[in-house]
């Protein structure tokens, strides 16, 4: 029988493996998916794998992303780790890199199947130390009722159409938008900075290319003048707004037409009863289409001292085949990693899938280490000091980010 632990910041006790009576072999698996706020189809894939296999029982921690670094090192360096811990790109290439995790090898079928831009990613020197699980969507979220209200049936997908619905919903005392600088204005600034097929977001990770000289890294930050200009939002009040908390409710509740925010959010709007909402790609300069933000999800991986080892690759094995992993995607509103496979995703999200297809997409660079991980947070820090001072010459917030990449090589 699976049991199901939750952890916090203040729980960050060294686990161990536990035996029960009735199981030969208990798999201690580590994640920071499965708890109630967001079960990922958990439940009833556990309760599938152990049917399957009746001599291993499931024990699922639950350690939030934000607590992973601190409680699994520990286990790691000490020769206790869990069975399976999910892991994202900074953490195999931290953990990986330092010898803690197992090469799952490149002879598997899904290692064949992975989409290529993933696998070039997630290969690293000619091993692959990660299953990955989803490919998640970040762009808009438009209400399409309040959009309605003003005469517009379509979604807006360039910036120019943003404005358009900005203005009309405006003048009906409608809040048009929210721009919380953390994260919501994060994924615009860089859809509009990042040119797909055009300049390789590595190029400025690396310290080749400057983002303070850029074009269009320069015409993206005044974009978002413009979007003021058009009464989107009022920049000093969305610089203080939790992306995470506020911002979602706020968009639950009716009360504004487009956020910006990841397809991990459909499962809750979809549950209030009356939202008529599509998902669709973040409006671009660049395309008609929009541009479809894709970040490179977390995998399931087999630390090097994991005291069921075969046990563990039954776990992944399991996940590898399509119909079990399509749960773990339906309930998680995202694409799957691996080429060929039935889509789960919903058709609210139809607009963001046909920019997909047409390649009008970028992978985020943060997830795909093309961007150093401490340039994200001076992302999130400068985009919302920018938006406090809008006056400030634009090389005020992208020398910042060339400080940290040079810092960081």
């Amino acid at each position: 029988m699976s049991r199901t632990f939750f952890y916090s910041t203040a729980v960050a006790a060294v686990l161990g493996a536990v035996s029960t009576a009735n199981a030969q072999t208990v798999l201690d698996v580590v994640a920071w998916k499965g708890n109630e706020a967001e079960p990922a189809g958990f439940p009833a894939l556990i309760e599938k794998f152990e049917a399957a296999n009746p001599d291993i029982d499931i024990e699922l921690t639950y350690v939030a992303r934000k607590d992973v670094d601190k409680v699994i090192p520990p286990r790691l360096q000490s020769g206790n780790p869990p069975d399976v811990t999910m892991v994202d790109s900074t953490l195999v290439d931290l953990w990986g890199g330092a010898g803690f995790l197992k090469d799952l090898g490149t002879d598997n079928a899904w290692y064949d199947a992975m989409l290529p831009s993933i696998r070039d990613v997630m290969t690293v020197d000619g091993k692959i130390m990660v299953f990955p699980l989803e490919v998640i969507g970040m762009g808009n979220f438009v209400n399409m009722d309040l959009l309605a209200s003003v005469g517009i049936e379509k979604a807006p997908l360039t910036i120019d159409e943003l404005k358009a619905a900005c203005i009309a919903l405006s003048a009906k005392n409608i809040s048009p938008m929210i721009f919380a600088g953390s994260f919501p204005a994060m994924l615009y600034v860089g859809a509009n900075g990042i040119e797909p097929n055009g300049v390789s977001p590595a190029e400025y990770g690396k310290g080749e290319r400057k983002f303070v000289d850029d074009e269009n890294f320069n015409n993206s930050l005044n974009s978002v003048r413009d979007l003021v200009g058009a009464d989107c939002f009022d920049p000093e009040l969305q610089a203080g707004l939790d992306p995470w908390s506020t911002a979602p409710e706020e968009f639950r509740a009716g009360r504004v037409a487009i956020l910006p925010q990841g397809a991990w959010n459909i499962g809750s709007f979809s549950s209030i009863e009356g939202l008529n909402y599509q998902f669709v790609p973040m409006p671009s300069s660049y395309t008609e289409n929009g541009l479809a933000l894709d970040l490179v999800g977390p995998g399931w991986a087999i630390p090097t001292e994991s005291k069921h080892p075969d046990a563990a690759r039954k776990w992944i094995d399991f996940f590898a085949r399509e119909e079990n992993l399509n749960v773990f995607l339906e309930a998680e509103g995202a694409y799957s990693p691996y080429a060929g496979g039935k889509s789960t995703m919903p058709d609210l999200a139809k607009p963001y899938t046909e920019a997909r297809e047409m390649g009008s997409l970028i992978l985020w660079p943060f997830s795909t280490l093309e961007f150093p991980k401490p340039l994200q947070g001076e992302w999130e820090d400068s985009i919302t000091g920018f938006l406090l001072d809008m006056d400030a010459p634009n090389e005020k917030t992208l020398q910042r980010w060339d400080d940290v990449v040079e810092d960081n090589l």
